[in-house]
């Protein structure tokens, strides 16, 4: 499993580079695309349409809120600590 930045300016292809990675390594991999709230539903929608498919199991657009919090209860975080 590894962790890949992509940056640069706008207008550079860094989105498209993104989704095309994604559908390469699609069949191989569980990949999740990390994004801020307010692309999330443009990323999935996008994601959509260069898969090619109306449904995608081995990718997902995350935002960091939503990624949080699936780790929070992937290691049941918190759990010792409610009240009861």
């Amino acid at each position: 499993m590894g962790l890949r930045f992509v940056y640069g300016r706008a207008g550079t292809g860094k989105s498209d580079f993104c989704f095309q990675e994604i559908k390469r390594n699609i069949d191989n991999n569980r990949i999740y695309m990390i994004t801020p709230e307010q692309f999330s539903f443009t990323a999935e929608k996008k994601l959509m349409e260069v898969i090619e498919t109306e449904a995608v199991f081995n990718a997902e657009v995350l935002t960091f809120d939503r990624m949080a919090y699936r780790i929070m209860n992937e290691v049941r975080f918190g759990e010792k600590n409610k009240l009861k």
